[in-house]
Formats: structure tokens, sequence, C-alpha cells
């Protein structure tokens, strides 16, 4: 696979294009930013140019200009997630994202800049969710900005301490977007509703109405939940669901690793009951396809074999293709203190490890490849960056009530060295 990427795609796209940086979008509607994918920082989207046109949530200036350097040639700084991934040797999501079915059709009218439209988009309505993951923020959890209220700013944590969210009554980028959907949805390939927490949200079910009301067999629909809401609203959205006509069902579900240590990193989290509930949509909705999405940072390392194990039994149990319940494994880059470069080189052996379990395993090769090319992410240790993450894990525990070491012995010899 790789040997016809460089060969062949990547030849043709050259060292710097990327076709999602016009096919795809995501839209941040209660803080009113977007960016063509979740590797840049989100920008703002300027209020006077979505009352000219709503489309402009996608088609910012800025992000204009950023096609423009671009097509000039011109390596993005806010692109350095590929970057430093093509330069190790690894497939950065440039390529393999500019390879799908919603961007390789497009090559032509993008290397004329003629595309408008994004064929996959993002949403996320609003902030309401359940949960307050170690790196998320208040932008993305209502959870997180409550707990600021009650105890204050984080000790090095800029993204946990900063929120630039709207009212969520008369917002008026949710405004555009309900003004932007009758041309856009016609348009799409894919669309894909975040969060927060996407189950808690009214729109969700805004969107749910609409696509009963109006079917698209040609679209594919997303939906990310951590599948720990109460049971009265998931049972809600699996009526809903249920009566949605599309082309492909895609469950995306958030989880870093295994057990103790996934509720430390994601605060409210209940691994167990997301297992059952992962086996729930198995049943309930046979010809959906379950994305588990792993955000890979310091909390996962050593207990994420236990994990794939976990990922293993979903993936062998009842269907007949086992790309029905698939693992993507991206890797943490903000607040860096949580990050595996944080970590000793030593601990790439547990890397190693699980990257044996899943060759020998049910695991197919883009999975194996995306553990992989964290390898040469891990380095001799930052000790500044040691001393900010136990400064996190302290204050973590003092305000949620937790036990770091309890939650992950198997890190007991990294802190005492800090």
């Amino acid at each position: 696979m790789w040997t016809f990427f460089r060969k062949r795609y990547k030849k043709k796209l050259g060292d710097t294009l990327c076709l999602a940086k016009w096919t795809q979008s995501n839209i941040y509607l209660a803080a009113g930013t977007t960016h063509s994918c979740h590797h840049p920082l989100p920008h703002k989207i300027p209020l006077e140019e979505i009352q000219a046109d709503p489309s402009a949530l996608h088609n910012t200036c800025y992000k204009k200009k950023q096609q423009q350097l671009m097509l000039g040639g011109k390596r993005l700084k806010e692109c350095d997630y590929c970057w430093r991934v093509e330069d190790t040797g690894g497939i950065s999501d440039r390529l393999t994202k500019s390879f799908t079915s919603w961007s390789r059709p497009f090559y032509n009218q993008i290397k004329e800049n003629n595309l408008d439209a994004p064929r996959y988009l993002e949403v996320s309505f609003d902030n309401t969710c359940n949960l307050k993951c170690s790196y998320c923020g208040p932008t993305y959890s209502s959870k997180w900005a409550e707990e600021l209220k009650q105890f204050g700013s984080w000790p090095n944590h800029h993204q946990g301490n900063n929120s630039n969210i709207l009212a969520r009554e008369h917002n008026p980028y949710v405004e555009a977007f309900w003004k932007w959907w009758p041309d856009l949805y016609k348009q799409l390939h894919t669309f894909r509703i975040t969060g927060g927490e996407p189950l808690l949200s009214k729109h969700t079910y805004k969107v749910l109405d609409k696509l009963i009301e109006q079917p698209n067999k040609k679209l594919t629909l997303g939906i990310n939940t951590n599948l720990c809401v109460p049971d009265d609203i998931l049972d809600k959205f699996f009526e809903k669901i249920k009566r949605v006509k599309v082309k492909k069902l895609v469950i995306h579900t958030s989880c870093d690793t295994f057990g103790p240590a996934a509720e430390y990193a994601r605060h409210g989290f209940d691994y167990h009951k997301w297992y059952q509930n992962c086996e729930r949509i198995k049943r309930e909705l046979p010809h959906a396809e379950i994305d588990i999405m792993v955000t890979y940072n310091i909390f996962s390392v050593t207990t994420f074999d236990t994990f794939l194990y976990d990922v293993l039994r979903l993936k062998q149990t009842s269907w007949h293709k086992r790309n029905k319940v698939k693992i993507s494994i991206g890797y943490l880059r903000n607040p860096e203190q949580l990050s595996i470069w944080v970590l000793p080189r030593k601990f790439s052996a547990y890397i190693h490890k699980q990257l044996e379990i899943m060759r020998n395993h049910n695991f197919t090769s883009t999975e194996v490849n995306q553990l992989e090319r964290l390898l040469p992410l891990m380095s001799t240790g930052n000790k500044k960056l040691q001393q900010q993450f136990k400064a996190f894990v302290d204050e973590h525990d003092k305000r949620r009530g937790t036990n770091f070491l309890k939650s992950i012995p198997t890190m007991h010899l990294f802190y005492d060295s800090i």
C-alpha cells in the first residue's frame, strides 16, 4: 500500500498539496471557529463573512489564503502534523485524506482552485458534554467550563483555561449553518456530527429529523459519541437513527486505552458501559460501522495492549466483515505535557509489544501503520514537560478526587523519577 502511495499518488500530489484543504471542513459553531481538518488550530470565522454568505463557515478569507499558498508549493506551518509523519517515513493524513473517494475525484478542480463546497464536513453544534477529558477544555466540554468556574485556571494547560463559547440560543453561526444546509446537503459525501457529546445536543436530533424527512442514499453519516450517556438518552438516539436512510452509518466512539487508565484520561468515562454499548450497536444497528477513535497520549501507553484485545473481541464477534469495527489511532500534541514525547525512550517497548499484537491478530495494515508511526516521536524525555506533567496529575487528583498512581500503577516508577 505504501509503495502505491509513494510512487503514484504522492508523486501526483507533490510535496505540499493536500486536497483536504478544499474538500474537508471542521466547524465549531459554538465557538465560531473552523479549520480544514483536526490538525491545524482552528481560526475564527468573521461574522461579516457569514452574513454576506453562510458558506463562509467553510470558505473563510483566511482559508482561501492558505489554499493559495499551498497551490504555490508552500509547506504550511499549520500542517506540521503531517510533515512530521512524512519526514519520518510514515503515511500522513495528507496522503490518506487526499486519496479518499471524497477528495480524489476533485483533484483537477482543486488544481484550478475551483471547488467551493466541502465534500466531507464535521460540525460541532455546541459544547454540551458529560465528560472532562484530561486534554480537553471548556470550548469542547461544558463540564470543563463548570470546573473552571469552581476551581479557576489549570497550571500549564492553555486550552484547558480558554473558552470563547457563544450563547447557545440565537447563535449566529448556528443560524448561518441552517441557512447553508439546503445547498450544502446536496453536495455532501460525508456529514459527521462532533461535540461536545452529540447525543446530548438538540441539534443532533434536528439533523436526524431532516434526514428522515429527506433521505439521502448517497450520504455517509457519522456521529461521535462517548457512549456513556444515560440509558434513556441512548434509547432516544437508537429510536431515531433506526429510521434514518443513508448509504453508510458510522458511529465514531472515543476510548484511549483500557479500564481505569481510560477512565482517568477521560474523567466521567465508564469503560464497562462503553464496551457494553459497543456491543449494543452491533446488535441493534447491524448495518452500522464502529470507528474506535484513539487519541494516543501519555495515559495510553502502558495499558494499550489490554485494550487491543478488547477491540479484537469486538472485531471478531458476529460480523462477516472485519472492517465493521475499526480503530483509528491519532496522537495527542496539546497540551504537550500529556503527549507521549514526555516519556523516556524505554517506553517505546510498550508500543513494540502492541504492534506485535496487532500484526499477529485481526488488525488491518492501516491500523498497524497508525500506531507504528508513533515510534519516532518517542524521545529521551523532556524534563520541563515531565515537571509540567507531574503538576498536572497532582492538580487533577486534587480537583477531581482521582488517584493517578492507583489508576495507572504501571507509571509509578516514572512518576517517582520526576
